[in-house]
C-alpha cells in the first residue's frame, strides 16, 4: 500500500513537472484565466467517460461545501496565482516557490488531524526543496511577481488537506470530475473575454487536460492510500523530474547540479519511506 501510494505521488510529480513547461507555452498569447478555463474544461471531457461508467457517489451538504472550499484553493485561486508567476517571472524562481507547500501542509495536517510533525516529513521537504533550488537557473531575474508562486503553494496546501477527509467519503475520480466541472463553472463566470487560439487549445487544452488528470487521479489516489503528508514531498519534487524528463526526450546533456538535485529526491523519496504509519 504505502509503496503504490509513493509511486503513485512521483507519477503526479512527473505530471506537475511536465506541466510547467506545457502550460508556460499554453500561456504565451492568453491570460491565467482563459488558460485555466480552457485546461479544466478539456480535463472535465477526458473525464467524462469515467464518470458515465462508474458514477458518482452520494453527497451531502458538508461534502459539497468542503468540495466548493477546495476547489476554490486548489484550481481556482491556487492555480491562478501559479500561472501568473509562470507568465510573470522565470521558471527557475517560480518551481521553487511552488514548491513549498509540503511545510504548510505538515503544519496544517498536525492542527487538523493530529498527524505528528516527524523528522521524516521534515527531513524530506527540506530536501525536496534543496533539490529544486539546486537545478540550473535559466535567464531572468527574480522579481516581486515571483512571490505569487509563494502564495500559490499555501493555497494549495490548504486545499490538499481537505483531501484526507474527502478521499475517505469519494472516490479519486469523482474527486476530480467534481473539483474540475467547478472551477470551470466559477471561471466561465467570472471571464468576460475568452481569449484562444491553436496553440493554447494544444498546449493548455489537449496536452494541459491529458496532463491535469493524469496527475489529479494519482495524487488523490495516493493522499487516500498514504495521507497527504506523506505524498506532498513527494509530489513538490515536480521540478527536479520533470526537468530530468525534459533532458532525456530532448537529448540533451545532463550537469552535475542535476545529479545533485535527482540525488536529492531518491533521498527524499527513501526517507520519506521510512516515515511510521
Amino acid at each position: 500500500m504505502v509503496i503504490l501510494g509513493i509511486a503513485l505521488a512521483l507519477l503526479s510529480a512527473i505530471c506537475w513537472g511536465a506541466g510547467g513547461v506545457v502550460f508556460k507555452l499554453g500561456l504565451r498569447n492568453v491570460s491565467e484565466y482563459s488558460g485555466n478555463l480552457i485546461r479544466s474544461s478539456f480535463a472535465v471531457l477526458f473525464l467524462l467517460p469515467l464518470v458515465l461508467v462508474n458514477g458518482i457517489e452520494p453527497l451531502n451538504l458538508k461534502l459539497v461545501l468542503l468540495l466548493i472550499f477546495s476547489t476554490i484553493f486548489s484550481f481556482f485561486i491556487g492555480d491562478l496565482l501559479y500561472f501568473n508567476a509562470l507568465r510573470n517571472s522565470p521558471v527557475s524562481y517560480a518551481l521553487p516557490l511552488a514548491s513549498t507547500y509540503p511545510v504548510f501542509v505538515a503544519v496544517m495536517d498536525n492542527l487538523l488531524y493530529g498527524y505528528a510533525v516527524t523528522a521524516n516529513v521534515i527531513a524530506a521537504s527540506l530536501l525536496t526543496l534543496l533539490a529544486v533550488i539546486a537545478l540550473p537557473k535559466e535567464g531572468g531575474k527574480f522579481t516581486l511577481k515571483s512571490l505569487t508562486a509563494l502564495f500559490a503553494s499555501l493555497s494549495w496546501a490548504i486545499s490538499i488537506v481537505t483531501l484526507d477527509y474527502l478521499t475517505d467519503h469519494l472516490s479519486p475520480v469523482t474527486l476530480a470530475f467534481l473539483r474540475l466541472l467547478l472551477n470551470s463553472a466559477m471561471l466561465y463566470a467570472m471571464v468576460r473575454r475568452f481569449e484562444v487560439d491553436r496553440n493554447t487549445l494544444v498546449y493548455m487544452g489537449l496536452l494541459g487536460g491529458l496532463i491535469s488528470v493524469t496527475g489529479i487521479l494519482s495524487f488523490v489516489t495516493s493522499v487516500s492510500l498514504i495521507g497527504s503528508n506523506m505524498v506532498s514531498p513527494i509530489s513538490a519534487t515536480s521540478p527536479v523530474i520533470g526537468a530530468m524528463v525534459g533532458k532525456v526526450f530532448l537529448k540533451e546533456k545532463l550537469t552535475l547540479r542535476h545529479g545533485i538535485a535527482m540525488a536529492l529526491v531518491f533521498t527524499s523519496v527513501i526517507v520519506l519511506s521510512l516515515q511510521p504509519r
